[in-house]
């Protein structure tokens, strides 16, 4: 079958799928996530047979396997709910893999159609950028999001029907669409930032005391509580992350360019410069500490290159290593 016409039930019978599930190998989790970005529509049926994997979980000696697989037989031959015809010997192969129960798939074959989300309940596919990389998302409607790391983004399953909402945890980069009568809407808590055919960054990261709304191109629409403003390419509006306290201000497009086009330069960088930048680059809290006798300034040109790379070079160049305590990365003299 086309994977483009998979449905839950055909993604939690695909061994490659499972395994990329589980992380379980390299090769299967780079084709689903390079897959899945390619054709953001099926996202949400394989997330939907990702969760059913996961909550299943259950481990069973191999005699209560083939108990558990006569059951799953006689199971499905009474049940109410018609089942696709799929092959006994699949099942089996993968559930020992993922070492599922057989009853618990027994279940979730026979009663799948009832499980479906209430109408009211929105269902959402779940972006995440990892912990050194950035993540680009390419949504149904063809806006692009560039996904800072430590960054989480929703999207709801209605996204890019009548309207496109969105929620971020962290930053992002957001080069919208156009798309008439389709509000495109970003939340980070109880901010909003309305496109009106834009090219924006929304930063809100949780140990940020303030949240930031840079707008590249185009024109957005900011509202925090009863506050509203409307920002114009080149400028920045900053407010309190829980309630309205509205500064804008400009900021340097040309360093926004650089940080899209990934292209990360120190030039003479102290200390207090280099935690900056990494901070603003790498979406982490970060502490540069340095001996008082011993200034250090640094100097370097990184492409695309992930927060380790860059952490070895600076270390290395000025006698520090880096140490990472609770949710904040250390960049410090080398004990002894």
């Amino acid at each position: 079958m086309d994977l483009q016409q998979y449905k839950a039930e055909d993604f939690i019978l695909n061994d490659s799928f499972v395994r990329y599930c589980l992380r379980s190998n390299d090769t299967d989790v780079q084709f689903w996530e390079n897959w899945l970005e390619r054709y953001p529509h099926k996202q949400e049926e394989a997330e939907k047979a990702r969760q059913w994997l996961f909550h299943l979980g259950l481990r069973l000696t191999p005699e209560e396997k083939d108990a558990e697989f006569g059951k799953l037989k006689a199971a499905i031959s009474v049940a109410d709910t018609p089942v696709k015809k799929i092959s006994w010997k699949k099942i089996a192969r993968i559930a020992a893999a993922i070492v599922l129960p057989l009853t618990a798939i027994a279940w979730w074959l026979t009663t799948q159609r009832q499980t479906a989300p209430a109408a009211d309940q929105e269902a959402y596919t779940i972006f995440k950028a990892t912990d050194n990389l950035r993540r680009q998302v390419t949504l149904a409607d063809g806006s692009l999001v560039i996904l800072n790391p430590h960054s989480v983004l929703k999207v709801p399953a209605s996204y890019n029907q009548q309207q496109r909402n969105l929620q971020l945890e962290g930053e992002a980069l957001f080069e919208v669409a156009k798309a008439e009568g389709k509000p495109f809407v970003v939340s980070a808590g109880n901010i909003r930032v309305q496109a009106l055919g834009t090219a924006f960054k929304l930063r809100a990261y949780h140990f940020d005391k303030e949240a930031a709304v840079k707008l590249v191109e185009g024109k957005v629409r900011v509202a925090q509580e009863t506050a509203v403003a409307e920002l114009l390419p080149g400028e920045q509006l900053t407010t309190g992350k829980e309630h309205a306290r509205f500064n804008k201000n400009r900021f340097d497009l040309e360093r926004e360019k650089a940080w899209r086009s990934g292209r990360l330069v120190f030039h003479n960088a102290s200390p207090a410069d280099i935690a900056a930048t990494l901070e603003y680059w790498y979406g982490i809290n970060i502490k540069v500490i340095t001996r008082k006798n011993k200034p250090i300034r640094f100097n370097g040109v990184f492409n695309n290159k992930p927060l380790q790379e860059v952490l070895v070079a600076v270390c290395f160049v000025n006698g520090l290593e880096s140490v990472t305590k609770n949710d904040t990365l250390f960049v410090q003299p080398i004990s002894k």
